[in-house]
């Protein structure tokens, strides 16, 4: 066989090779120990945001970073850390969040010679999938905040934190006043509007370091890591206010509720959450035999 006929078959094994791969629903790149990209099929292309008519196999990856705008995504800076990686006898395993919502595994090991292979895998579904399972086993549906066995994970997550660490931890049980006659009245499905509601106005007041839980019913428990009496007074006092203003829609007009507020505080060791939670329920019915709408703070400790 000539040079110029073993020229002709190796482009057609090219060829296939280059068909084979854009068959695959993985993306794939190889990169030389000349930091040049040689090979990416189809997929890879669509991942990386790269133009098969503009960018040839064998284009360097210090050019490639060239393409795109400051603040965009640069494939080439991705390739080229894989590439460093790699060298180092490093393979790399990571997840990566692209522009729409998409989720991509990305693998990259190293090959003889210097270069690198890395495959792309799409697992938006998968991810969502897993986080559908997640939520089913730690939220609540109505309200979207965590279930009470998820709460009292997080919150014995939080008591050791505190007695490592010796900070203050308040502690919340909040109820919906007259909630039975708010059922009685306008029916379950704006009862459930109402806790709906409370849930959302938790959302606003609340920070996201606060454990925020729907513990039974028409009851909520809140931890609030490093909040003192004062500051959970003050926060507590915003909840109720901020409820005490909203209206839930129904087809008998608007309806407007009011929250009753318990709240006891631990330092360090003294901290455990169910005993926390005692005190903050106590607290509670003291508020409700007040006249409820109000918070109060359990004074026992």
């Amino acid at each position: 066989m000539t040079d110029q006929q073993e020229d002709i078959v190796a482009a057609e094994n090219w060829d296939l090779i280059i068909h084979s791969l854009d068959r695959l629903s993985e993306g794939i790149t190889i990169i030389d120990s000349e930091d040049k990209l040689v090979l990416y099929n189809t997929q890879a292309a669509e991942y990386l945001g790269l133009k098969r008519d503009q960018i040839g196999a064998g284009v360097s990856l210090h050019d490639l970073k060239n393409t795109h705008k400051n603040g965009e995504f640069d494939p080439g800076s991705l390739l080229m850390q894989q590439l460093d990686a790699s060298r180092q006898g490093k393979p790399q395993f990571f997840e990566r969040d692209l522009d729409g919502g998409r989720i991509l595994s990305v693998r990259a090991n190293p090959i003889p010679g210097g270069g690198v292979i890395t495959l792309y895998t799409d697992i938006t579904e998968r991810k969502a999938f897993e986080k559908r399972l997640i939520d089913m086993a730690t939220r609540d549906e109505l309200t979207g905040l965590v279930n009470r066995r998820e709460f009292f994970t997080l919150a014995h997550h939080e008591e050791e934190r505190a007695k490592r660490e010796g900070h203050i931890v308040s502690v919340m049980m909040v109820d919906a006043d007259y909630f039975k006659k708010v059922n009685d009245t306008y029916g379950h499905a704006v009862g459930d509007d109402v806790l709906r509601d409370l849930s959302e106005n938790c959302r606003k007041i609340f920070r996201k370091t606060d454990i925020v839980g729907r513990y039974g019913g028409e009851e909520f428990a809140i931890v609030l890591p490093g909040a003192n009496e004062d500051m959970a007074k003050i926060i507590a006092e915003r909840l109720r206010s901020s409820v005490a203003e909203s209206a839930v829609k129904s087809d008998q007009g608007d309806v407007h509720y009011t929250i009753s507020i318990g709240i006891a505080c631990a330092t360090g060791k003294d901290f455990k959450i169910e005993e926390v939670l005692d005190r903050a329920d106590r607290a509670l019915y003291t508020a409700k035999a007040q006249g409820r709408n109000r918070a109060v703070f359990d004074t026992a400790a």
